[in-house]
């Protein structure tokens, strides 16, 4: 078969149906079934193999490495949901105290282990093999549970099916109208690896749930495309370079035991044959991915006036467990100590606005890493967070800690799934949209003059030269001029804070170094075509400040509500 064959993938679903629960709700059915899903399904595969086959595995990095595909699939005809009550399965013969001991002692170990290996470069070295003798002692449970007199009377008889719990259960399916589902990427794939696919694809049993059994195959066909990439539409989970090495990462961490969320990227799908063409899409240079932290309820008393401090924080925490020399994209400094020009980093924390009781309280962070951020860069990032997640305690779900000026310290925890307070969501700061205003303030690059001082005519040359620097902080970050720049000192979003709440943003200046306060103006913007976030403007976008959130309508008022 000619490499310059069209490359797709074909999936039969035997009994007629597909069964699976679309990743946030439990009672919708999927369809499409999303890219993603079936990447998973081809990296379960590999891994059940007795031997690996590095060739099996270099045709997955190829796959995950080319663009989201587009999708041939039929109309298909939900079936009724209906709730089953299954017994619980993880009944056990001994305490929940006793199991959560045991399960810490072992994540400690293994962290230990983990930690002398890697002083040793691989080595077997005598702290190592104690290591690994206590490590076997606490995974060794029959002694607990063999021997007579260990274990409660009341825990083994909840083993017994008539005395073990019910828990809630949903398998949404649905029923396509032709059962048979084709992915087709752009790209013509290498021969090896086309063979090699094809003999994975052979061995995948099952796409979604167990009982969606389906065959699989590459296939050289080109059906009517349904559903393709694009700027905008409904979010279909995807991959991206570097999905296999992380799904390989977090089985390390869960081990199939522990409770666990499968890593995607969130691409908008069309529906093709849709009346209304689709418009031209522009993202600023600073568009990318987010890294979101939720904070614990009990830290969420923090206004969005105290952003600034926030991000100053998250970024020392992140840098303190980054490894040194800490590369320029992520500190945003060249070696001389002058800012970069390039996007780099943003630490950005999310507060609640857009909803008709919004109250502009912190709910998390976001890291904003850009798309043009290099790999080397890329990867310290996350070595940081993981290090400093693998550093701190075990014992609470939000176990990162960060010290927060006299206000004492913030509890947060990396979202691994969607988050369930829509602003922590990605989509709701990044999708496309005609008009954005500010949740927090632009701080303006340059000084306008008085706006609240002076002459009537002084005042509004004032405000005329900040519309001019607002639209001009829309060409830095790479987009044409916004047709239309409404500024002000109040927020045109409910739950947002007047800039007059928020303390003094001062910055060294470029030449001199001297300290420079930064006017804070709010602003509604229009473009002539849909702009896709995350958008952030002005002097004081790294650190919080200028994140703009997009309105679903050309003119929006306080009572409309995303949440």
């Amino acid at each position: 078969m000619s490499s310059n064959d069209k490359f797709g993938i074909e999936v039969n679903f035997l009994t007629g149906r597909y069964v699976a629960t679309f990743h946030n709700d439990r009672q919708r059915g999927e369809w499409p079934p999303h890219p993603a899903r079936l990447f998973y399904a081809l990296v379960a595969t590999l891994a059940d193999a007795d031997e690996p086959d590095q060739a099996e595995r270099e045709a997955l990095e190829w796959l995950e490495a080319q663009s989201p595909p587009a999708i041939a699939a039929s109309d298909a005809a939900p079936r009724t949901v209906a709730s089953h009550f299954v017994p619980v399965n993880d009944a056990a013969i001994v305490s929940g105290t006793w199991q959560n001991r045991k399960a810490k002692n072992v994540c400690d170990l293994l962290n230990q282990l983990e930690e002398e290996l890697v002083s040793s470069e691989g080595e077997i070295t005598k702290k190592a093999s104690r290591i690994q003798q206590r490590l076997y002692k606490e995974r060794d449970v029959k002694r607990q549970v063999n021997i007579v007199g260990n274990t409660n009377p009341a825990s083994a008889g909840a083993m017994l099916p008539d005395q073990r719990g019910k828990q809630e259960r949903h398998f949404p399916s649905v029923t396509p109208n032709d059962a048979q589902v084709t992915y087709l990427w752009d790209n013509a794939a290498p021969d090896r690896v086309r063979e090699t696919l094809d003999q994975l694809l052979q061995r995948v049993t099952r796409l979604g749930h167990s009982s969606s059994l389906v065959s699989c195959r590459v296939t050289s066909g080109q059906p009517s495309v349904s559903h393709a990439p694009g700027s905008t539409g409904d979010s279909i989970r995807a991959v991206r370079r570097g999905q296999l090495a992380e799904l390989e990462r977090r089985y390390g961490n869960h081990q199939a035991t522990k409770p666990r969320s499968l890593p995607y990227t969130d691409v908008p799908y069309r529906a093709v044959g849709d009346s209304k063409p689709e418009e031209p899409t522009m993202e600023p240079n600073t568009a990318g991915e987010w890294i979101v932290f939720e904070f614990a309820h009990d830290s969420r008393a923090f206004p969005s006036t105290r952003v600034v401090e926030l991000a100053t924080a998250m970024r020392g925490a992140v840098f303190h467990h980054a490894k040194d020399p800490i590369p320029a994209e992520l500190s945003g400094h060249i070696p001389q100590g002058k800012p970069m020009d390039r996007p780099h980093v943003a630490f950005l924390p999310l507060p609640y606005v857009g909803s008709e009781y919004a109250d502009g309280r912190l709910l998390g962070l976001a890291l904003s890493v850009p798309k043009s951020l290099s790999e080397p860069a890329r990867q310290a990032l996350f070595q940081a967070i993981g290090t400093w997640e693998k550093a701190a305690s075990r014992d609470d779900s939000y176990r990162l800690r960060l010290t927060f000026g006299s206000q004492g310290v913030v509890k947060m925890a990396r979202l691994r799934s969607d988050a369930v307070s829509i602003s922590l969501r990605p989509r709701v700061w990044n999708r496309p949209a005609l008009r954005w205003v500010s949740a927090t303030p632009i701080a303006l690059p340059k000084h306008p003059g008085r706006l609240t001082g002076g002459s009537a005519a002084a005042r509004a040359k004032a405000w005329a030269e900040t519309e001019d620097t607002v639209a001009a902080a829309c060409e830095h970050v790479g987009l044409p001029k916004p047709s239309s720049v409404q500024v002000s000192l109040n927020p045109f979003i409910t739950g947002a804070r007047p800039t007059y709440h928020f303390p003094p943003f001062t910055q060294n200046g470029r030449d001199d170094g001297k300290p420079f306060r930064r006017q804070l103006v709010h602003a509604s913007l229009t473009f002539e075509h849909p702009v896709k976030g995350p958008l952030m403007l002005g002097a004081g976008r790294f650190f919080g400040l200028g994140l703009m959130r997009p309105m679903r309508k050309s003119v929006e008022s306080d009572g409309d509500s995303d949440e």
